[in-house]
Formats: C-alpha cells, sequence, structure tokens
C-alpha cells in the first residue's frame, strides 16, 4: 500500500479501536451498577420522575417510579446505581432491575437513549476487532 494509503489506514484504525475501547470502558463502568444490585434481577419499565438535585453540598439522586413485586406495587426509589446513570432526566424511560426479595432495591440497566451494558460491550469489542483487522491489511 502506498504511503498515504498506509497512514490514512493507520488512523482509522485506531479511531475505531480508541472507539471500541472507550465503549468497552462505558459498558463495564455500567456493568457495575448491576453488581451493586447483588443478584440478576427482574427486569420492569420505569419513568423518571425528579431528576437530581442539589441543595447545598448535597446531591441528591434522581428518583425512578416502577412497579414491582407479586402485587405489582408502584416504587419510587433512587437507583442505587445513580452515580454510574447520568442524564436521568425527568419523563425518561428507563429499564430497571429490582431484586426480587426486596422490590425495594433496584438499579438502572437502560434508557431510551443507551444500550444495555452487555450490547454496548459486543459492539465495544466488534469496533475494537474491526481496526485491529484494518491495521493487520492495511500492512498486507
Amino acid at each position: 500500500m502506498s504511503q498515504p494509503g498506509l497512514t490514512v489506514a493507520l488512523l482509522f484504525a485506531a479511531l475505531w479501536l480508541g472507539t471500541g475501547l472507550k465503549i468497552i470502558h462505558v459498558a463495564l463502568h455500567n456493568h457495575r451498577g448491576l453488581r451493586l444490585l447483588g443478584v440478576p434481577g427482574t427486569r420492569a419499565k420505569g419513568e423518571v420522575v425528579r431528576g437530581p438535585r442539589r441543595e447545598g453540598p448535597t446531591l441528591h439522586p434522581a428518583q425512578v417510579r416502577y412497579q414491582a413485586g407479586p402485587r405489582a406495587q408502584t416504587y419510587r426509589r433512587a437507583p442505587l446505581n445513580a452515580e454510574y446513570v447520568l442524564d436521568l432526566e425527568v419523563g425518561l424511560q428507563v429499564t430497571v432491575r429490582y431484586d426480587p426479595e426486596d422490590p425495594r432495591r433496584m438499579v438502572v440497566t437502560g434508557t431510551h437513549k443507551t444500550a444495555g451494558p452487555v450490547s454496548s460491550l459486543w459492539s465495544g469489542v466488534g469496533l475494537c476487532l474491526f481496526g485491529v483487522v484494518l491495521a493487520i491489511w492495511a500492512f498486507v
């Protein structure tokens, strides 16, 4: 491959590899929230009813309303992983996982703006592999 083509191919390979690594980092960061729950949990739909707010030096996390448990009781709680989930705006539809033994314990696993941590992890790995294959192709 000629020098300008090799340079462009390697730049694109570095771009895809870097993008994949960033997506993997974010997916692992979001997956930490699932570990906070401690159990696989039960999936439910919820809605953000109060956004994060600051009162003096204290920062209060967003609150999510969801139905859980055998009687489909409505709960309004702050997620255990509030510091890992950004941009919880009022009215945003979210997917939560709650502990079946204690439905008050829940984590936000995704919003309509984001994919779940596992699918993000796979797309990040795919982009990394694409970047590596592109770099190898540039030298062949």
